[in-house]
């Protein structure tokens, strides 16, 4: 996949009809100047009923850059950890952001915590994600083939307006897990232990211990739904 950033509609006219376009997030959130996005993983676990759940912890991805929309390089706009490894570092960043570009969710939480915003991650942002979550993959469902026992893991990216709300850029089915980064090392391990617990433990005990893994949407039968319905109606 590749990611460009254009202010001239002739110029994306001329790339064909084999990309989607969509408008820019001009005035994006940042930290100590440089754009972030987020990699929020989930599961799961049947497509029929949809089962979704939710991991609490995630990782944070800065531009190598600081930000400016004079410039529409991709090393300033784009957030992957597969393109910014491969850049420089601005000389002129803040000093308090990551060399390898990537912070742990705790971080990113204590950085709210400095700037007065502690209450946006429980209030606004996870709130949001986990909505986005939902509704698309309620709208993926009809087009997935589901197999019994088995599961899939997704990644899911997200950027942040000023107002700290999430935008969903995209989902990643089977997203990378290695462990290239001290964030990772710390972050896939435990996931990857909790992911057992989620597809195997929970099958025989629905109350064991399912570390960081959120149960956030179990979809009910239409016969349910339709119950719940005419409960509501009475």
């Amino acid at each position: 996949m590749w990611i460009h950033c254009r202010n001239d509609l002739n110029e994306i006219c001329s790339f064909g009809n084999q990309w989607v376009v969509q408008k820019y997030i001009e005035r994006p959130l940042l930290v100590y100047g440089t754009k972030i996005d987020l990699r929020q993983h989930f599961l799961i676990t049947d497509w029929y009923p949809l089962t979704i759940w939710f991991y609490k912890h995630s990782f944070i991805r800065f531009s190598s850059q600081p930000f400016t929309l004079k410039r529409l390089d991709t090393a300033i706009h784009v957030c992957n950890n597969s393109i910014q490894r491969k850049l420089k570092n601005a000389p002129n960043r803040h000093p308090n952001l990551p060399e390898e570009n990537m912070w742990h969710s705790d971080e990113f939480k204590e950085y709210l915590c400095t700037i007065g915003k502690e209450q946006v991650w429980d209030s606004i942002i996870i709130p949001g994600m986990k909505k986005a979550l939902i509704q698309t993959m309620k709208a993926a469902q009809e087009y997935e083939i589901y197999k019994k026992n088995s599961f899939d893991i997704f990644g899911a990216d997200f950027m942040f307006g000023e107002n700290f709300q999430p935008w969903l850029l995209e989902i990643n089915l089977k997203p990378d897990i290695e462990k290239d980064t001290s964030v990772m090392e710390k972050l896939v391990p435990p996931m990857v232990e909790d992911i057992v617990r989620v597809v195997i433990d929970y099958k025989d005990d629905p109350n064991c211990d399912l570390g960081g893994f959120e149960l956030i949407y179990k979809q009910v039968s239409a016969r349910q739904e339709k119950e719940t319905l005419i409960l509501i109606n009475v």
